[in-house]
């Protein structure tokens, strides 16, 4: 059978494409890009977060931003005020209910274990999740900065929930579109309260959120409102039943979503230094931290980005 001209270019063309987080890796100019993994994230270097960022770089921050869903700059020493202000690039910065503050700063969370506490004080989640999806509007993201770090270990593990999704057969990407889900974060203090004080978790003592803002439905699968591609939004933090469905059925689908991200291709990890800044997309990008470290001190700090209400597959073909 003979080849065509035509199909060797294509074929070549594809070849000389790099293809990292299920896509074509864009052209940077501006800034130094380095991915982490073919799955997700990436290093940025030639960028100083305390000076004003110049509309050319910003631009490429955040194509790098979109396209990898974790970025990572390293020795960023900011102060608060600078963090927030490189925070507010990517979009308003807001308050999470049960995440404790970080100083006199409302707008600022902190993620803290000190050397003498159990592992367990940290909300680590067995499983890759996303932060707050019991929210009406999820955070968009999450922007985080190392103030101290164990030795060896302390990592953060990332998945890239788009890869997740468009690894599913046809079939179940059919059956997961018309899924919505439950979120609920209503019991997270009371359930708590009745653990032994030593396998207590680390929470907000008090926030300003009503009740019923702490439970709402979601689409198990989430589309981008720009581009249109599609990230499964199934996991198992705060996670109640899929709607219609009992409790066991829920769970047993619900098992098998989540054992999908924990496979290792989807993946990729950051290890923190003192003053490794790193954003992520809380919408399309699952998350967890590795507490494989002991007798060590751990301390990060944090401001979340407010996000837009997830839609689903139908909401988006009808507001096309």
């Amino acid at each position: 059978m003979s080849v065509s001209a035509s199909n060797i270019d294509a074929s070549a063309s594809r070849e000389d494409r790099t293809i990292v987080a299920g896509l074509p890796m864009p052209e940077f100019r501006k800034i130094g890009v380095e991915p982490i993994s073919g799955a997700c994230g990436a290093e940025i270097s030639g960028v100083d977060l305390r000076q004003p960022l110049s509309p050319d770089v910003l631009d490429e921050i955040m194509l790098a931003f979109e396209h990898f869903l974790v970025i990572v700059f390293r020795d960023q020493d900011l102060t608060p005020e600078q963090h927030k202000t490189f925070s507010r690039y990517f979009g308003e910065i807001t308050e999470i209910p049960q995440a404790p503050t970080y100083g006199d700063h409302r707008d600022m969370q902190e993620v803290r274990r000190e050397a003498h506490e159990p592992e367990n004080v940290v909300p680590s989640f067995e499983s890759f999740h996303t932060d707050s999806p019991f929210l009406l509007q999820p955070p968009l993201g999450i922007v985080m900065r190392a103030l101290a770090v164990p030795k060896f270990g302390g990592d953060t593990a990332f998945s890239n929930a788009y890869l997740v999704y468009e690894d599913l057969s046809d079939s179940m990407k059919a059956l997961v579109d018309e899924l919505q889900i439950v979120y609920s974060g209503k019991h997270i203090w009371s359930n708590n309260e009745k653990l032994p004080p030593e396998k207590r978790l680390r929470l907000r003592e008090s926030h300003d959120f009503r009740e019923d803002e702490l439970e709402n439905i979601h689409p198990a699968v989430r589309v981008h409102p720009r581009t249109g591609r599609r990230a499964l939004f199934a996991n198992t933090a705060y996670f109640q039943r899929f709607v219609g469905w009992t409790e066991d059925e829920s769970r047993a689908l619900l098992n098998y979503l989540q054992s999908l991200a924990q496979r290792l291709h989807y993946h990729c990890r950051v290890k923190w230094k003192k003053d490794t800044l790193i954003v992520w997309d809380n919408r399309f990008l699952l998350h967890r931290g590795v507490h494989d470290f002991k007798y060590e001190r751990r301390h990060l700090i944090r401001t979340t980005l407010k996000g837009e209400r997830p839609i689903g597959p139908s909401d988006f073909s009808q507001a096309k």
